[in-house]
């Protein structure tokens, strides 16, 4: 092997926290790196912190928010020109504070269908597709139970 490094990619944490059909999205700082882009906020994992840790603490320091983590949702490995990075993304619910932009510029909540709208950052992706066949699994079911209910009414 010729002097080559491979660096470990930076490990991150998202929260995917929904609310009435709809998902929080932040948007990145503008002097920082890919700033003005959106994405799921979260943020890095320090060392000795567990991914449950790192994310309850990111939330409090950028958005002044608690989370309780549910379940994970999904893992993105991504690649950079600056680098590759380690998502790890997990379905939370917020329980207590109210949302100030400490360390982000704005904030937004979208529905699957609006993410389109919304520059989002390349390694999110995988996690906006998850949601989107997630939603679409939802309201599958929901039409299916309707038709059910429906037909049993006419029965």
């Amino acid at each position: 092997m010729t002097g080559t490094t491979i660096k470990a990619p930076l490990a991150v944490c998202a929260a995917v926290i929904e609310k009435e059909g709809k998902v929080l999205l932040t948007q990145r700082p503008h002097g920082k790196q890919q700033g003005g882009f959106w994405e799921f906020p979260g943020g890095k994992i320090d060392p000795g912190e567990s991914p449950h840790q790192s994310l309850k603490r990111e939330l409090s320091e950028e958005l002044a928010i608690e989370i309780e983590i549910d379940s994970l949702l999904e893992t993105v490995y991504y690649h950079y020109d600056w680098g590759s990075v380690l998502i790890i993304a997990y379905l939370c619910r917020w329980t207590a504070g109210e949302l100030a932009h400490i360390e982000v510029a704005d904030h937004a909540w979208a529905t699957p269908e609006q993410f389109s709208g919304y520059h989002i950052l390349p390694a999110d992706q995988p996690i906006l597709d998850r949601l989107r066949s997630r939603y679409s699994e939802k309201s599958t079911k929901m039409n299916r139970k309707r038709e059910k209910e429906m037909s049993q009414s006419t029965s």
